[in-house]
C-alpha cells in the first residue's frame, strides 16, 4: 500500500507518498452533469420531465412516461482549459478529447382498454438499456514558479521519519517515494538512523531559492451501464428503478522538478531533483436508483429519486521514480529498473437524493428545476486486506468534505420542428467551509441547445455547455505556495435518435 498519485482536486495536495486517501473517495463520488444532448442543453435539469433516456441516471420514473419505442446516441468534443497562478507566474494548458457520453434503447408497452387507452390502473411500462457517462478525468495542468526556503525534500523527510534507513534499500520499498529519495540522497539521516532531513537542511542552507515546476496529466472516464424499468399508473403516478453498473478507468502522471537557483551555502552540490509518479486505476461497482413522478395536472410534474451507495472494487497499478542531479554532473535515479506494483481496495460512494419539478405549457415550453443533495462525508475507503486500516483516511474525509447541494434550471421552447434550450446549474461546494469557502468551492454550468424533429419520429440535437470553477493545489504538503487553477470545461454535444 505504498502508491502514489496526485489528485487534482480542490484543496488537493499534488505530491503524495501515502496510500489511498480522501481524494480517491471524492474522485469516484463526484459525478458531472450527464445524459442525452437534450438534457445537456438544459444543464441536467430533467428529473421530473421524463421520457428521455437520461432519466435512467437522474430519475428512473421518467422511463415510465414513454409511449413509444426509441433509440438514441450522442458524441461530444470536450476542451478542458486550465489557467494556473503559481506565486504570480501564470500558465495555461489545454486538453481536447472525443467522448461517447450517451446511448441506449427503450421498449414501451401500452395496455389498450376497449379500443382506447386505459385511464386507470397500470396503463403501460417501459424497459430501457444503455450507458450514460457520469464523469471524465481528462485534464492537463502545469504550473511553475520560485519559492524561498522550501524543498520537496522537506516533505519527503517528514514522511520518512521513524523508518529504519537500512530497510529502505529492500525491494519492498522500490515504489516508496521517501525511500527512493533516501537512496539518491535527496533526503539524508539526521542524528539517527530513523530521522531525516532534506539536503538543504542537512547542509544548513538557511537562505535559498528553488524554481519548481509541476506537470499533471489525467486521463480516463466513469461510465454507468443501466437496465431501467418504468411504470405508468393511471397517468398520475410513475414509478421506476435502475440497476446500474459503474465502471471507472483512471490514469494519472505527475512530474515534479525543482532546481536550486540561489543558496547561502558556498559550493552547494545540489543542482536539481525530479519526482515521477504514475498510477492506473480500474474499478467496478453495482448499485440501484429508484424514483417516482406525480402528475397532478397535465401542466405539472413533481419528481423525487434516491440513488443508493455504490461499492466500487478498485485496483491501482503504480510506479514511482526519483532522480537527484549534482553540480559535478553526476546523476542518480532510483529504482534502477521500473517496478509496477498493485493494490486492491474498495470505495463506497455516498447516496444521493434529488427532487424536481416541471411545468409544461401545452406544446410551447417546458420549464424544469432540480435539486440534488449529496453528503460527501459518507464516502469511505474499505480494505480488502485485514491488515490495512483506513480509519485515518475516512476521518479526514469527514473533516474535509461536507453536504453538497446542486441547483439546476432549464427551459425548452418548442416550435413546430425546432426546440430551443438553455440552462444553468449551481454546483455547490462539496467542501467543509473551514477548509474552503463556498464562494471558492462552487462551480457554475451554463448551457444552450437546439433540437430539430422530423415527422415526430426522427430527432437531432446539439448542445454547448461550459463548467466554470476553481481548484486550489499545493505541490506538496508544507509548501508555502497555494496554486490557483481556474478551469473551463467546454463541451460540444451532438445527438440523434428515432422513435418508433
Amino acid at each position: 500500500m505504498m502508491k502514489k498519485i496526485c489528485s487534482v482536486l480542490l484543496a488537493g495536495v499534488c505530491l503524495q507518498v501515502n496510500a489511498q486517501n480522501h481524494e480517491d473517495i471524492f474522485r469516484y463520488s463526484n459525478q458531472q452533469v450527464v445524459g442525452s444532448v437534450r438534457t445537456m442543453g438544459l444543464s441536467g435539469a430533467w428529473g421530473a420531465a421524463g421520457a428521455d433516456l437520461s432519466s435512467a441516471s437522474y430519475n428512473p420514473a421518467g422511463i415510465g412516461l414513454y409511449r413509444r419505442n426509441e433509440w438514441m446516441g450522442s458524441m461530444s468534443f470536450t476542451v478542458n482549459r486550465s489557467s494556473t497562478d503559481f506565486n504570480g507566474n501564470p500558465m495555461v494548458d489545454n486538453r481536447t478529447m472525443f467522448n461517447i457520453p450517451n446511448f441506449g434503447m427503450v421498449f414501451n408497452s401500452t395496455t389498450p382498454g376497449n379500443g382506447a387507452q386505459k385511464a386507470q390502473g397500470v396503463i403501460g411500462g417501459s424497459l430501457a438499456l444503455g450507458m450514460n457517462r457520469i464523469n471524465d478525468f481528462q485534464s492537463n495542468i502545469a504550473f511553475s514558479g520560485t519559492v524561498k526556503n522550501s524543498s520537496v525534500g522537506d516533505y519527503l523527510a517528514r514522511m520518512a521519519y521513524g523508518t529504519d534507513t537500512a530497510a529502505m534499500w529492500g525491494a519492498a520499498y522500490d515504489n516508496t517515494l521517501f525511500a527512493l529519495a533516501r537512496r539518491v540522497n535527496l533526503i539524508y539521516n539526521d542524528t539517527a538512523g530513523n530521522q531525516f532531513g532534506s539536503w538543504q537542511r542537512i547542509s544548513n542552507d538557511t537562505d535559498y531559492t528553488m524554481f519548481q515546476y509541476q506537470q499533471l496529466q489525467s486521463r480516463g472516464r466513469m461510465n454507468e451501464w443501466y437496465v431501467t424499468g418504468g411504470l405508468n399508473i393511471s397517468n398520475f403516478l410513475y414509478l421506476g428503478g435502475s440497476l446500474v453498473i459503474d465502471h471507472a478507468v483512471y490514469t494519472h502522471d505527475n512530474k515534479y522538478s525543482e532546481t536550486l537557483k540561489k543558496s547561502s551555502v558556498v559550493g552547494n552540490q545540489y543542482k536539481s531533483s525530479l519526482v515521477n509518479q504514475h498510477v492506473e486505476t480500474r474499478g467496478t461497482g453495482v448499485g440501484g436508483k429508484f424514483g417516482m413522478i406525480l402528475r397532478p395536472a397535465d401542466f405539472i410534474r413533481l419528481g423525487a429519486s434516491y440513488h443508493t451507495p455504490i461499492r466500487m472494487n478498485m485496483r491501482d497499478d503504480y510506479y514511482n521514480s526519483v532522480t537527484m542531479n549534482f553540480t559535478d554532473g553526476s546523476s542518480y535515479t532510483e529504482p534502477l529498473e521500473k517496478r509496477i506494483d498493485y493494490y486492491e481496495y474498495q470505495i463506497i460512494t455516498p447516496s444521493r437524493f434529488t427532487s424536481s419539478a416541471s411545468i409544461i405549457v401545452g406544446k410551447i415550453l417546458i420549464l424544469n428545476a432540480d435539486y440534488e443533495r449529496i453528503d460527501f462525508t459518507k464516502g469511505r475507503l474499505q480494505s480488502k486486506d485485514v491488515m490495512t486500516d483506513f480509519m485515518d483516511a475516512n476521518n479526514v474525509n469527514k473533516q474535509v468534505f461536507a453536504v453538497a447541494q446542486n441547483y439546476k434550471m432549464g427551459l425548452e421552447v418548442r416550435g413546430r420542428y425546432t426546440r430551443y434550450r438553455a440552462g444553468y446549474a449551481l454546483l455547490g461546494s462539496p467542501y467543509n467551509s473551514a477548509v474552503l469557502s463556498a464562494a471558492d468551492g462552487n462551480k457554475h454550468l451554463l448551457s444552450v441547445g437546439f433540437g430539430w424533429v422530423y415527422d415526430d419520429a426522427y430527432f437531432f440535437d446539439i448542445a454547448v455547455n461550459d463548467r466554470i470553477g476553481k481548484d486550489f493545489l499545493t505541490p506538496y504538503d508544507g509548501s508555502p505556495v497555494t496554486v490557483t487553477n481556474e478551469t473551463h470545461k467546454l463541451n460540444f454535444n451532438f445527438g440523434m435518435g428515432c422513435r418508433f
